[in-house]
């Protein structure tokens, strides 16, 4: 049996790139667009997922902007950890996973912050 070697020109879009998401009260998060997004809010931010399948996994990071805003996603999606903190400068770090892409799709996600600390 040959074995295969994967490279990153073979691999979609979707896995390794980033994308700069635009603050609005409503943003669709296009599990098929990026790997990474990233945004600062200037107010509440509900989100919406699409365009995902089951085992993607995305990493949103959001920018404290020393305020009070808050974020909302689907109510199919289950936060497992971890608090969002809003306060200036502060990195939120969310890796969200699709469960399930039936038509009740479900997600899993956490929030961890940035250490200053970069001892592991």
């Amino acid at each position: 049996m040959s074995r295969t070697r994967i490279t990153t020109s073979v691999i979609s879009d979707e896995f390794q790139t980033r994308h700069s998401l635009t603050a609005a009260a409503a943003i669709n998060l296009d599990f098929d667009s990026a790997q990474v997004f990233t945004l600062t809010p200037n107010q509440n931010t509900t989100f919406t997922f699409s365009d995902y399948i089951v085992g993607m996994v995305k990493i949103l990071r959001i920018n404290g902007t020393g305020g009070t805003k808050t974020l909302t996603f689907p109510t199919t999606a289950y936060k497992i950890g971890g608090t969002y903190d809003d306060a200036a400068n502060i990195k939120n770090f969310i890796q969200i996973v699709c469960t399930d892409d039936s038509a009740n799709p479900v997600y899993m996600y956490s929030i961890a912050t940035y250490a200053s600390d970069p001892t592991p």
